[in-house]
């Protein structure tokens, strides 16, 4: 199977073409202006790079956040455009599950987190079981809660996190943490590709969304609130 995969749930726009599991080409950005203006560009750079087009896929897939309220906007309206277009099957995947994938080891407790803004981790547990539920909390109370769940397990810690969250996350307890070096990184399309061919994904049947957990920071007026948004 031929596959495009994106992911905009951080400010790190990813976007891959893999065939059976076997990466054809793969790019990222990190974007200081919203994804939608880079989106489209990045697709078909990944398209020249993979030496196919839209009509030589075989399916779409998207991680569905949590994350950035405008980027999986973007990335969303992005997809299903092209799904529109091309009638391909979409298949959806969590963003953190996917930022978990290839690294949990049997038996361990492993937090996958990304920043959420608003002093906010968005955090999740990965191992054996769902230790841990989706949380979107300050960064020292995520690791409180992550050190009470894992009983006396230590916890093992990805995520797209600035050094600080990562200080503020351990401060609970720093001994019980492992921090790996890809802790700097952010959720890759070709780890979303991955989670489909391993039969790890959710099939669109029309009503998928993002998973934006909370409302967006911006807020419309009070008069175009009144008014619908025309």
């Amino acid at each position: 199977m031929r596959l495009l995969a994106l992911d905009t749930s951080t400010a790190t726009a990813s976007v891959a073409v893999l065939e059976d599991g076997c990466v054809l080409a793969e790019l990222s950005r990190r974007l200081a202006t919203g994804h939608s203006a880079h989106l489209l560009g990045l697709i078909e750079q990944a398209l020249d790079l993979a030496g196919t087009t839209l009509g030589g896929l075989d399916a779409l897939a998207i991680g569905r956040g949590p994350g950035s309220f405008t980027g999986l906007r973007a990335g969303f309206a992005t997809v299903r455009g092209l799904e529109l277009a091309t009638g391909l099957p979409l298949w959806g995947v969590s963003s953190l599950q996917a930022l978990a994938s290839g690294v949990v080891a049997p038996g361990s407790r492993t937090l996958v987190c990304i920043d959420g803004r608003r002093d906010e981790l968005f955090a999740q547990g990965f191992g054996d079981d769902d230790w841990l539920p989706l949380l979107h909390l300050a960064p020292e109370a995520v690791g409180a809660r992550a050190l009470a769940a894992a009983g006396d397990r230590v916890v093992v810690v990805y995520g797209d996190l600035a050094p600080l969250a990562v200080s503020r996350l351990t401060s609970a307890g720093a001994d019980r943490f492992v921090v790996r070096p890809r802790a700097l990184g952010a959720p890759s399309a070709r780890a979303v590709a991955l989670e489909v061919l391993a039969g790890r994904a959710t099939l669109d049947d029309g009503s998928m969304e993002p998973s934006y957990v909370r409302p967006p920071d911006a807020k419309l007026p009070a008069t175009a609130q009144q008014s619908g948004g025309r």
